[in-house]
């Protein structure tokens, strides 16, 4: 089956390829503002090009889509943290700066010594941080979705509770 490029398009492809699914997206809210794309009045054309492109993501389209049609199709679609996603080790739970040396592309571990690309990294901790959802949602039949509060000691349980997620790949087929 070839998935066409629209979003309203690559949703329905997802959803009908994997019916009955779980689909966890990163909480993408103000991912404009959290980005690193400053302006600056010496700025390249190649800066200006992917500055440009940067704020033409139509991630909430996707995520809208997802949303609307997964329940169509007997699948679910939430939304976990994006918290250090792309800094958190899935193998040891170490969450560090240090772990995306000079914020390139690499994941490299401090302290076990995992590496991989770092879109893959986060993609294994959005699906363990999905699976969290997923358990919980099973033992208590309530959905846990991020609480919408500004709470240090909230968010410090949270991220800690990350941190116990581990990755095996010789559990993976």
């Amino acid at each position: 089956m070839s998935c066409q490029t629209s979003f309203s398009q690559t949703a329905r492809c997802e959803l009908t390829r994997f019916p009955g699914s779980i689909f966890g997206l990163e909480d993408l809210t103000n991912i404009r503002d959290r980005t690193e794309g400053r302006a600056h009045p010496k700025a390249g054309p190649r800066a200006r090009r992917s500055r440009r492109r940067r704020s033409q993501w139509s991630f909430a389209e996707l995520q809208a889509n997802l949303a609307y049609k997964a329940p169509l199709h007997g699948s679910l679609a939430v939304q976990v943290d994006a918290d250090y996603t792309s800094q958190a080790c899935p193998r040891c739970g170490h969450t560090s700066k240090g772990n995306r040396p000079n914020a390139g592309l690499m994941f490299m571990c401090e302290v076990c010594g995992h590496m991989g690309h770092s879109d893959r990294v986060a993609s294994v901790n959005i699906a363990l941080r999905t699976l969290l959802v997923r358990q919980d949602w099973m033992s208590t039949g309530a959905l846990s979705m991020r609480p919408d509060v500004s709470d240090g000691e909230v968010e410090a349980a949270r991220l800690s509770r990350y941190a116990e997620l581990r990755w095996n790949p010789d559990t993976n087929p």
